[in-house]
């Protein structure tokens, strides 16, 4: 289709579903007079809502328009904020299409971004993906590329449940070729290699990306990376088919160890017959902690770390 940043990507895919999707609205706070101004002005100001600020009040109405065969993206400010809208997304959203017995569709987008190294702070950096993964029909979705931005974000709007979409804005400025067709909600291998492989989603799969890399200019061909993009559901046929040709699994995640996608994967990964990998699945985390304003640098991973790791395991 063409080269665009990742910001470029989750844009294109906005304004592509606008035109194609006569009963599409954005709802959220200040856009026809700052984010989405363009489209405001195209579609007007009933396709494009301004609201008070309130996320619970925001995820209500893209609930109360799903029921009157509306699609709605709802535009939350930062991730973290998730919290205050929990019960919305959880109680209302997720549970519309269980509870009407299928009758009635939520195609809803809740955009969730990462407000990753801008000295946000603990309340403005968190991922929060977590506090989600257990909460059935509610889809979730960490693009690490512009390819995997567009085509999620398109293929969320096409599910009949909803889809929280975390967008880390460190990897905004990331540009990549976003393909013709859709892998919407399928993982990709993003780097071929032959004796282990990294899986990882949002920004430590563009980590990965980076290590292998920078491994492949000393000209070693080792590593694969399996960019998950969406994280819930999971592509278990692309994980366990690249984990049975290395034989060697790195996991990486921004999130806190105690939960994410990477401890499930290890559970996942016993599944495959015995003495398939040669050594058990390696987890590479962040830091059990809130991240601080001054520097998050130190508490997620790094590309040195991830690297030493990878040297480590092949070893």
């Amino acid at each position: 289709m063409a080269i665009l940043s990742y910001r470029d990507a989750v844009g294109r895919a906005l304004q592509d579903s606008m035109r194609e999707e006569p009963r599409l609205i954005i709802i959220g706070q200040n856009l026809a007079g700052h984010a989405l101004k363009q489209l405001a002005e195209t579609y007007g100001k009933e396709r494009v809502r301004d609201t008070s600020i309130s996320e619970s009040a925001m995820v209500g109405m893209a609930v109360g328009a799903a029921m009157k065969g509306w699609k709605a993206v709802v535009m939350i400010a930062y991730a973290d904020i998730a919290s205050v809208c929990h019960m919305a997304i959880v109680q209302s959203a997720a549970k519309l299409h269980y509870l009407t017995n299928g009758r009635l569709d939520c195609p809803v987008i809740i955009r969730l971004p990462i407000a990753r190294f801008r000295g946000h702070g603990p309340e403005g950096n968190e991922v929060g993906a977590s506090w989600f993964y257990n909460v059935p029909d509610l889809n979730i979705v960490m693009p690490g590329s512009a390819n995997e931005a567009y085509w999620n974000f398109r293929e969320a709007l096409q599910r009949p449940t909803p889809t929280l979409f975390f967008e880390d804005r460190s990897i905004h400025t990331r540009s990549g070729d976003v393909a013709e067709n859709s892998c919407g909600g399928k993982a990709q291998v993003t780097r071929f290699g032959e004796k282990l492989t990294i899986i990882a989603a949002g920004r430590a799969a563009a980590l990965a990306e980076d290590v292998a890399d920078e491994m492949a200019k000393e000209g070693s061909r080792a590593v694969e990376v399996v960019s998950l993009g969406c994280i819930k559901p999971l592509d278990k046929e692309t994980i366990f088919a690249s984990a049975a040709k290395t034989r060697r699994v790195l996991i990486v995640q921004d999130e806190p160890p105690l939960s994410g996608y990477a401890p499930y994967i290890c559970c996942l990964l016993d599944e495959l017959p015995a003495k398939q990998l040669k050594m058990a699945p390696r987890i590479i985390a962040g830091a059990d902690q809130y991240l601080p304003f001054w520097d998050e640098r130190p508490f997620l991973p790094s590309l040195e770390e991830v690297a030493a790791m990878v040297v480590a395991m092949m070893r």
